[in-house]
């Protein structure tokens, strides 16, 4: 019986599931209006896969917004281009009440380009609604169906879209022919699942009731690692003429490598040329890094979405000629100058910056979202990210590393390990000389040093004019009535890359006089700036970026005519997750103050949470002490 009313259910079609009594969007269920800014009363999913490379799919959404906050979630911003057309597209808005004040039809909805500045090329178009109302609550309704062409992977499904977003229910339906099954992970929430056979068909469905809203906090972990999501992925892949099926990374990287057969062909005088520019280098890495700099220079970064470009790279021959291309482009063009004098290397997809492999036992084409180039050698493997004119050979910074990689290999798909990097890694050193004059004026040299992923603290400076760099500098520096006279950033090393900034400055009053007496801030430079709530009940472990260690040794010429009456004794705090010691030492007219602070890890349990935060606010009560100097 049970099944026998699934399958009628099934049969009704998603233009049932709307509520059909207005005043059902008045009824907002208190529990799910707490911490909530919008109310998703019904988001229904429905996709059928026609054929091996049709998929048909309509959705039926319903929101209710709560406060201005949850605007954001009543705008539908709906993509399509030359292979996934808009079938129809509907709506309606309704007030506090549930009466409808205005029904949607296709006119209603903006038509614009997706193309923005960075894109090259994109025949990718948006169909956009922003409801007027300004009265809240308000609730808007959305139904189209479209159908793609092309079917390599199902986008992820992630019912909860965001924090302070409550769910009232969610479903998503997906049905598909027995001989093209489908697979499919659930993370952080367990959907209530069913399958029925139906048919010639295998009909999922996957279901999220009445999930309340999660307040948004600092430092809070990835999206993903926190809110339910579900990834489906079809075993069969299916674009244009190329086709495969997918059951593991390693058939997974066979079918990326059907799309780059044939794409690695060069014109006899670059490879005469990338010859000529290696013969003489002593070793392979050497060689490898003639070729990659080649590359930076000769090239530029496009993006290309446009059909099978978006999976498919440019061939090398036509970045030869015309001197760009996207990720896959420019991986396989140094993939192709590379082999020119016999370096073998692998094409690598990877999920960069938020994105990334998180099933290394299931495959999708949703894990991953950038192309880098990896070489092996014989002592080393080096890594390199072709579309950053600016990166040092083989550095791997924070959008790449602590990740898993596919290397397409000739065997298939291969996982690998990107680099990884610990606290101790991962520095900022910062040096200041400083003279100080009787009325607390001062002349200074800083030096910061950058290490490990703390390098792009300071390398991306290296991409502006002079001007942009001493405005950047006068906005950022944290030192009172400054007036920089020089500075210079310079880089050095490869993998283990490091920039360091020298800025000679003067600055007025940088010690407070005041009667016979200077007050002198021994840090100003480099006070911790991290800074946390501790009145909350924290329902999420701390997230940091990046984990390591800023240190600063600064010292000061005492002016003639005055000695130091006060500075601060050693001190030193530590717990699990943070440690911080300081030292002040008078040696003649020097007054020297060295300090350390590290987060020792990026993660930190909620349940050290209060401890945490208590220990951080005692650093930062330590961390810009002054000493007194007095007029003889």
């Amino acid at each position: 019986m049970r099944t026998a009313l699934c399958l009628l259910l099934f049969s009704l079609g998603l233009g049932a599931v709307a509520k059909d009594n207005a005043s059902d969007y008045a009824r907002i269920p208190e529990a799910l209006s707490r911490n909530a800014h919008a109310l998703i009363r019904t988001h229904h999913q429905d996709m059928e896969r026609i054929s091996e490379d049709l998929l048909k799919t309509t959705v039926v959404k319903a929101v209710t917004v709560l406060s201005n906050p949850g605007r954001e979630h009543a705008v539908l911003h709906l993509p399509y281009d030359k292979n996934t057309k808009v079938l129809k597209i509907s709506g309606k808005v309704f007030d506090a009440q549930g009466r409808v004040i205005r029904t949607l039809k296709k006119k209603d909805f903006s038509d614009y380009s997706a193309f923005q500045d960075f894109i090259f090329f994109s025949d990718q178009r948006i169909l956009h609604y922003q409801p007027g109302a300004s009265t809240y609550p308000f609730t808007v309704e959305y139904s189209y169906t479209i159908q793609t062409k092309g079917l390599i992977h199902i986008d992820l499904w992630t019912p909860v879209e965001d924090y302070n977003l409550a769910v009232e229910q969610a479903t998503l339906r997906v049905a598909t022919p027995g001989h093209l099954p489908l697979d499919f992970r659930m993370k952080n929430y367990e959907f209530a699942y069913e399958t029925i056979e139906n048919g010639n068909n295998t009909i999922h469905q996957w279901e999220i009731k009445d999930f309340q809203a999660l307040r948004k906090v600092p430092y809070a972990p990835h999206y993903l690692s926190i809110f339910p999501y579900l990834s489906v992925a079809p075993l069969h892949y299916r674009y244009d003429k190329y086709s495969e099926t997918v059951s593991d990374w390693k058939s997974y990287g066979k079918w990326v490598g059907q799309l780059l057969e044939g794409k690695q062909e060069l014109p006899k005088a670059t490879q005469s040329r990338m010859q000529a520019l290696t013969d003489s280098l002593p070793d392979e890495r050497s060689k490898v890094k003639a070729i990659y700099q080649y590359m930076q220079k000769k090239t530029r970064y496009v993006c290309i979405t446009e059909g099978i470009g978006g999976y498919q790279p440019m061939s090398a021959g036509e970045v030869d000629l015309y001197g760009y291309g996207d990720c896959k482009a420019l991986s396989n063009y140094t993939q192709a100058l590379l082999a020119s004098i016999n370096i073998p290397s692998f094409y690598t997809e990877i999920g960069a910056d938020s994105r990334r492999i998180r099933h290394p036992d299931f495959a999708s084409a949703d894990q991953t979202n950038h192309v880098i180039l990896t070489v092996p050698l014989e002592q080393d493997t080096i890594w390199l990210e072709c579309t950053n004119p600016y990166n040092p050979f083989a550095y791997v910074g924070e959008a790449l590393a602590n990740r898993y990689a596919l290397a397409v290999t000739p065997q298939g798909g291969a996982l690998i390990t990107m680099p990884s990097y610990k606290a101790e890694d991962n520095h900022l050193d910062y040096k200041l000389e400083l003279k100080l004059s009787p009325n607390g004026d001062a002349s200074a040299q800083l030096t910061s040093t950058a290490k490990g992923l703390r390098f792009e603290d300071l390398h991306f400076l290296t991409t502006g004019t002079s001007q942009q760099q001493k405005d950047y500098l006068l906005s950022h520096l944290p030192i009172k009535n400054l007036s920089i006279n020089n500075f210079s950033i310079s880089e050095k090393g490869d993998k283990d890359a490091q920039a360091t900034l020298a800025v000679e400055f003067n600055a007025g009053q940088y010690a407070h006089p005041s009667g016979n007496r200077l007050f002198l801030p021994l840090n100003t430079v480099s006070p911790v700036t991290l800074k946390i709530n501790n009145t909350e009940t924290r329902a999420f472990d701390l997230n940091f970026k990046i984990p390591g260690t800023d240190t600063g040794h600064f010292v000061y010429e005492i002016p003639e005519g005055f000695e130091v009456e006060f500075f601060p004794s050693e001190i030193l705090i530590e717990n699990d997750y943070l440690s911080f010691r300081s030292n002040c030492e008078l040696s003649g007219n020097k007054l020297s103050y060295r300090r350390s602070f590290t987060l020792k890890q990026n993660q930190i349990p909620k349940a050290s949470f209060t401890d945490f935060v208590e220990t951080l606010e005692k650093i930062r009560n330590q961390d810009n002490p002054k000493a007194i100097l007095k007029k003889i």
